[in-house]
């Protein structure tokens, strides 16, 4: 049996985004830089974007740590460049990890990379040209993983859909399958607009498979009036009692406005958004549709299939463990997909033996889709 880990991360080094960044786009290339105290920090353009800082797996209640000690003025405990393992950022090293553990392949998203969109937001040129260094080093990890490693590409729908064009192309060719997206209204618009049919068009004739991760993002559901006195402004607590709300709507808004209909081989992932909200979706997508179809007398739009199918059909998801995945799979079907979420602090050193013994028995099928099937099924971009 084939066992692919859908939701991993690799940490950016220091200097990753000024180094894969176009020669001539250097003054606004991200970096990480370290205080006179040892303390790391996300840089854009002399200024700091938050604090930065090497997680440790298992180690949940200390992961605040170098934040307050930097709030304290006291000196840092660790060094970010110095002290960072090599699995955590080398590609080769997460393959011998993987082999380690049982594990033939990793899917690697990007570590900050999930939270400096949206201090970006304003300038799209700096958040284009970031996302082209991160994609760059991508192309590089996917050759360096001798097939064991899967890293995310890193992509935004904003703006002229050239860009995208290409570097869904870059990606394609260095075999990369699978894109980072931020979830939510595109400069105000939802995703399914016809000003987008050409996104995900590309996303399809590319071969990579457009996935969506916890982590702040352009347009996110809360805004920034509830969180502006939040300690850790990239992940605040108000988001994260939304959490997965986003992506419920996004989604609701493919199937509803005819996007998975006009568009039949197009896939999506969903990972580390938990999934309950996703079992709210499937259990009300089409009573909701009725019933807007009763009130006032159409729906947004005619759809071959209920709604629900659509769901079922092209979406998967990495869950939580606290999630129980072996009831989610019982009651909903072979949608989701194993994941060790490491090196994050809440992630796993030992993930398939965690997982195994959390899950319990399963049926071969079962087994068989949540530890591999699924998350290939996402890797396959060519719909083979």
């Amino acid at each position: 049996m084939v066992v692919i880990d859908a939701d991993s991360h690799i940490y950016e080094r220091p200097n990753l985004w000024l180094d894969h960044i176009e020669p001539s786009k250097r003054h606004l290339a991200l970096s990480i830089e370290t205080d006179d105290l040892g303390h790391s920090w996300m840089m854009w353009r002399g200024q700091r974007l938050f604090g930065t800082g090497l997680t440790v797996p298992g180690d949940y209640a200390g992961m605040g740590e170098p934040l307050e000690r930097a709030r304290l003025g006291l000196p840092a405990v660790q060094s970010y460049a110095d002290d960072m393992p090599e699995d955590y950022w080398n590609a080769s090293a997460r393959a011998d990890l993987n082999e380690q553990w049982g594990i033939d392949a990793s899917v690697c998203f990007p570590h900050w990379g999930i939270n400096w969109e949206l201090s970006l937001e304003d300038d799209l040129e700096a958040s284009r040209v970031n996302m082209e260094a991160w994609n760059r080093w991508a192309v590089q990890m996917r050759a360096d993983g001798r097939g064991c490693v899967h890293p995310v590409g890193h992509v935004s729908l904003r703006g002229d859909l050239d860009w995208l064009d290409g570097q869904l192309a870059a990606l394609d060719a260095g075999g990369v399958r699978l894109a980072l997206s931020a979830r939510g209204l595109i400069d105000g618009r939802r995703p399914s607009h016809p000003d987008f049919d050409r996104a995900w068009s590309s996303f399809v004739e590319h071969g990579v498979t457009p996935v969506f991760h916890v982590g702040t993002c352009a347009s996110r559901m809360v805004a920034p009036g509830w969180t502006d006195n939040d300690p850790y402004p990239i992940m605040p607590i108000f988001t994260n009692l939304l959490i997965g709300q986003d992506m419920k709507l996004y989604l609701a808004d493919l199937v509803l406005n005819g996007v998975f209909d006009r568009h039949p081989l197009l896939r999506v992932g969903c990972m580390e958004l938990t999934s309950r909200w996703f079992v709210e979706l499937l259990d009300g997508i089409d009573g909701n549709a009725m019933t807007q179809k009763l009130m006032s007398g159409r729906q947004l739009r005619t759809l071959e299939h209920l709604p629900s199918e659509y769901l079922r059909d092209r979406v998967r998801l990495s869950p939580f463990l606290m999630d129980d995945p072996k009831r989610l799979i019982e009651e909903n079907g072979d949608l989701f997909m194993f994941s060790s979420d490491y090196p994050h602090a809440e992630g796993m050193t030992s993930p398939l033996e965690t997982v195994r013994a959390a899950v319990g028995t399963m049926s071969p099928d079962q087994e068989q889709a949540f530890f591999g099937n699924n998350i290939e099924w996402l890797l396959d971009g060519r719909h083979g």
